[in-house]
């Protein structure tokens, strides 16, 4: 189950709007924070096999952990996912899988504590073409209230990714380069993908940061168990790991895929070991690196590595003194 807690003011309800795509499924719209409302789905998504009439309806059952009732709407809109890989709200086309799906009920109030299933099933209009299909389920608030005088509405929403594949499915993902970006305050590992075939495709491994003096090549590394439970261990000389972005890359697309990399890294050169995959295909690399000694980077070093750094921009702006 996904609990959504969503805080928002909006004025008016924007024709279209951009929105995040979190890694649970949940797509919430952030706005300056007004009320909250507390609300659980589960799934948080589906994929479906519309080759087969016995996966085309499904059930989502919604659930108010809140000590008050809560009014509910229901409706499905079509989304892509635009340069930025935000989520964004298209219109519907006669292929939009937007166009095929029913639900019940449209409306409907929750108590505190308790919970409502709502019922969806796709029905394709035309011939669905081969590949992979999307649509969102969104559920909003009702408001309680508003506000004439400050002329706002005070909503919450979520919304359930669905994903219905036709056909042959094909995923390819090319990952075309890696390079890490150490020109901004924060360094970014940035992923080249296109996906070449009729469905989505993301990645999945983990990341690691050495000192360049200390990788042991890239055939000699493993993956960290258990990485993302408290009890997993990062041992010298490995300065950093962490998981791959899990970001969407859709069909007939290509996108610069981001990894920040938040962990204060002393000025020098480091390589970053990628143990991962890309639908499939793994990813076996080694990227060397050099975290630069002038500001900003320079300035978020610590304070036991700081009269050394100092030192080397020293002798980096006096070649006199390396002597």
């Amino acid at each position: 189950m996904v609990c959504f807690k969503v805080k928002n003011l909006i004025p008016t309800l924007p024709k279209s709007i951009n929105i995040a795509l979190g890694v649970m499924g949940a797509l919430a719209l952030s706005m300056p924070p007004a009320i909250a409302i507390n609300v659980g789905v589960s799934p948080p998504r589906f994929h479906i096999d519309m080759n087969s009439n016995k996966t085309r309806s499904q059930a989502i059952r919604v659930l108010n952990l809140d000590s008050q009732p809560v009014e509910l709407k229901v409706y499905v809109q079509s989304w892509v996912m635009n340069e930025e890989n935000k989520v964004q709200i298209v219109p519907p086309k006669e292929q939009s899988l937007e166009q095929w799906v029913v639900f019940t009920p449209s409306r409907f109030i929750i108590p505190p504590g308790g919970s409502q299933t709502v019922r969806f099933a796709i029905r394709p209009r035309v011939k669905p073409q081969s590949g992979e299909h999307r649509a969102v389920l969104y559920f909003e608030e009702i408001p309680k209230t508003i506000s004439r005088s400050k002329g706002v509405t005070l909503v919450g929403k979520l919304g359930v990714a669905i994903y219905g594949y036709v056909g042959d499915i094909k995923r390819i993902g090319v990952l075309n380069a890696v390079n890490v970006d150490t020109k901004k305050d924060t360094l970014n590992a940035v992923f080249d993908i296109s996906s070449q075939g009729n469905a989505s495709v993301n990645m999945q491994g983990q990341y690691a940061i050495w000192p360049a003096a200390k990788y042991p090549g890239v055939e000699a590394t493993k993956p960290i168990a258990n990485l993302n439970k408290p009890e997993a261990k990062i041992t010298e000389p490995v300065a950093d790991a962490g998981v791959l972005p899990t970001t969407l890359v859709l069909p007939d697309t290509r996108r610069r895929v981001l990894l920040p990399i938040t962990k204060t890294l002393p000025p020098g050169n480091y390589v970053l070991d990628i143990n991962g995959q890309l639908n499939g295909v793994a990813i076996k690399k080694g990227i060397p690196f050099t975290v630069p000694v002038d500001a900003p980077l320079a300035n978020k070093v610590s304070t036991q590595t700081q009269p050394a750094a100092n030192k080397l921009r020293d002798s980096l702006k006096n070649p006199q003194r390396r002597r």
